[in-house]
């Protein structure tokens, strides 16, 4: 799988936060690894289970109380010691094999608990303290400390009992986020992702070992076995692989190094001695000494995919924890043979990695019955997104080996490689009355349907819109000339838009709403050369910013919004007139058009049916369930859907701090849908077509009529040539 470059924002900034100085870079050698077996479907379960034969179910469990999210993890013989926060604090849970709970001490003025390890006699060591730069929050969010970290740490040993028996503070100052804990001889080992420091029993650094953000390298995981400290070391910035490299336990000397031959996330240390190490295929067992791997799990096989940094084997499967969890994930060993089920492939055509929610409900759906199993992967265009090249896939089509299901995933940006209507077959035969106009967000069913067939079917959506204060702008759907009239009205220190937000780039947000109003994909036309095209060039022009940031931030006359969630919508009146325009009550304007609300939807996921679909009942009990999903956060285009979401905020308990919506907010937002008739278009090649002929109108080497002009002459070859035959 091609190597992943993660350039969000956070990742960086956790990156950079904890650089240090690059140690020197051990030599490496390819760490080799036996090829998967071969993959057979399980026989029917039997009545009696066939002894000794067993298979591994997937199980997630709630935490147990008061914990919401975890950050550190340990197993002591079958118990599992679990620390993190609540909603009202900090916790350290003491959970048995039976399911029972009990909560322990903590050492007092604790503000973080990082990392927990055995103690080799039945108990175990904390590493926790104040708060370091960046951290978990109770909900499993990371979170930057807004002030600067006080750096004090602890080591608290609770013994076979679970007493607290003593507190070891550090003797040297640290801010970052320590993730792993390593009892050694002598001593222990702390990790973060861009430090190893070795401690002696009284706290006191001994050695250290540390990486250089900027490099891109960091520290992933570490396991002591055979007198060797090996640490899992990751790079976010280029496609190198992993490496595993060595130290020396007692002076953190490094040793050789070995180059994964998979991006491999987790580490730790199976009960035979081995490695035990996980990618996004499988976990498997590595033997140190000979080199050999051991594939022990496929997660294609589960219908699962976890992601687990600190894997820990159990004695009735695997416990697959990584920091800021909000559940227990397991594998149990279950007596007999899997059931046997109906295998559906799954083509994740993406522009975009998609978010943990959506891959989420492709597991949930292997989970929830035992008749189908989901076997998806990923296929993508982008560097910056994981998957497989798109053209992988494209062979495939073309030799008539097409997946049984597609689905169609971006994150509003990025196009998808490859169209549904190119790949995929109506899906108005199978789904048949069960999907009415009804069943979707108002005037979605008809914006879908451009020539009666339906090729995709929508999950998840965005409404793209401007919002401006209703004094200026009372109703929606506003022309160039109505924005000026409001423009020449807004109070003094106002700008139009923000400073930083030029020409080009305004006019790249208006871009998508430009190819649903102007371009028939379907039929290979358009019609650019309209007021309301012209108008929307002068507007960008005229209300573009200069590229400038100011220190204070500016009152702005619009705001560009992109409707994603129904928590977007929570409070927002009162949001609106505190950080927006000052004052109570505003207007989806929408972008600038001669006809229509000027606001548009944009399918941001969305399920197709291949044309060589091996199963359509499975496919559409696949798509019933998909379809009544709710991926955590985002805008459902199932309108049932989203008024369940939307009562549910309604009724909400804001005495309680509970978030909610207003009826004057959910009314407004029902009447901004039922005024959308654009349905926003990502194509990479026509974005590139309008945004080169505008940059010229911007500079002022042409007329918006002339780059209109050019606009519609290149985009109707373009079109022509790319219509579906």
């Amino acid at each position: 799988m091609k190597k992943t470059q993660r350039l969000t924002a956070v990742f960086l900034l956790l990156l950079i936060l904890c650089g240090c100085s690059t140690p020197t870079a051990p030599d490496t050698i390819v760490m080799p690894q036996t090829s998967a077996e071969t993959c057979t479907e399980p026989a029917p379960v039997s009545a009696e289970p066939e002894p000794g034969v067993f298979h591994l179910e997937y199980e997630q469990t709630a935490l147990p109380e008061p914990l919401s999210a975890v950050t550190a993890l340990t197993v002591l013989d079958g118990t599992f010691l679990l620390g993190g926060v609540s909603e009202t604090g900090l916790a350290l849970v003491r959970l048995t094999a039976e399911g029972k709970s009990e909560e322990l001490p903590l050492p007092g003025s604790t503000e973080y608990l990082y990392a927990l390890c055995p103690d080799g006699a039945g108990g175990a060591w904390l590493l926790c303290g104040s708060l370091p730069k960046g951290y978990f929050d109770a909900f499993g969010n990371f979170r930057f400390l807004s002030k600067e970290p006080e750096g004090k740490l602890a080591l608290a040993h609770y013994d076979a009992a679970f007493a607290l028996q003593e507190i070891v503070p550090l003797q040297t100052q640290y801010t970052d986020r320590f993730f792993q804990l390593c009892r050694l001889e002598g001593g222990f080992c702390m990790m973060s992702a861009s430090l190893l420091i070795r401690l002696d029993e009284a706290g006191a650094e001994t050695s250290r070992q540390s990486l250089d953000a900027k490099d891109g390298w960091s520290f992933a995981a570490i396991q002591e076995a055979d007198g060797v400290l090996y640490v899992l070391t990751r790079n976010f910035y280029s496609e190198e692989l992993p490496e595993l490299r060595k130290f020396a336990p007692d002076t953190l000397s490094a040793l050789e190094a070995d180059t994964c031959t998979s991006e491999v996330i987790g580490l730790a240390l199976c009960a035979d001695g081995r490695l035990l190490m996980g990618n996004r295929e499988e976990l498997f067992a590595y033997d140190t000494g000979s080199g050999e791997t051991e594939p022990l799990v496929r997660w294609q096989e589960l219908g699962a995919n976890v992601l687990a940094e600190q894997p820990w084997e159990l004695e009735d499967g695997y416990l697959l924890f990584s920091p800021g969890d909000t559940s227990l994930q397991r594998l149990r060993r279950v007596p007999g043979q899997a059931p046997e089920r109906t295998v559906l492939t799954l083509a994740v055509v993406c522009g975009d990695t998609p978010f943990g929610a959506f891959t989420q409900m492709l597991q949930d759906f292997n989970l929830s019955q035992d008749a189908y199993r989901i076997d998806w992967t990923l296929y993508t265009d982008s560097q910056y997104a994981d998957g497989e090249p798109a053209d992988l896939l494209r062979t495939e089509l073309i030799a008539g080996r097409g997946p049984d299901l597609f689905v169609f995933y971006t994150n509003g940006y990025t196009p998808v490689p490859l169209a549904a209507e190119d790949v995929c077959t109506d899906l108005l035969p199978l789904l048949g009355d069960e999907l009415t106009r009804d069943a979707l967000l108002p005037g979605l069913f008809d914006l879908m349907q451009p020539d009666g067939a339906l090729y995709q079917l929508p999950l998840t959506v965005s409404v793209d819109t401007l919002v401006a204060p209703s004094r200026l702008i009372p109703e929606p759907g506003v022309t160039f000339a109505e924005f000026e009239q409001a423009r020449s009205q807004m109070p003094d220190g106002w700008v139009p838009i923000d400073s930083w937000n030029t020409p080009g780039n305004l006019f790249a947000f208006c871009v998508p709403f430009c190819i649903g109003a102007y371009a028939d994909r379907e039929a290979g036309t358009c019609d650019f050369e309209t007021q309301g095209f012209y108008d929307c060039l002068a507007w960008c022009k005229a209300w573009g910013g200069d590229g400038s940031t100011p220190e204070e931030p500016e009152m702005t006359l619009v705001k560009l919004t992109s409707i994603r969630g129904v928590d977007q919508l929570a409070g927002r009146s009162e949001y609106v007139e505190k950080n927006w325009f000052g004052e109570p009550g505003y207007t989806y304007a929408g972008f600038p058009a001669q006809s229509g609300s000027g606001s548009a939807y944009q399918v941001l996921s969305s399920l197709g049916l291949g044309q060589q679909c091996s199963d359509p009942d499975g496919a559409k009990a696949f798509f019933e369930f998909c379809f009544s999903y709710s991926q955590d956060g985002a805008l459902p285009a199932s309108l049932q859907r989203l008024q369940s979401e939307l009562a549910a905020y309604r009724a909400a308990d804001s005495d309680g701090g509970e978030r909610t919506v207003s009826e004057t907010d959910a009314a407004q937002f029902y009447e901004l849908l039922n005024g959308i008739t654009v349905l926003a278009g990502l194509d990479g090649q026509l974005t590139e077509i309008l945004q080169e002929e505008a940059a010229g109108y911007f500079a002022g080497s042409m007329t918006a009529e002339q780059a209109a002009r050019n606009i519609q002459s290149r985009a109707s070859l373009y079109l022509q040539e790319h219509r579906r035959a």
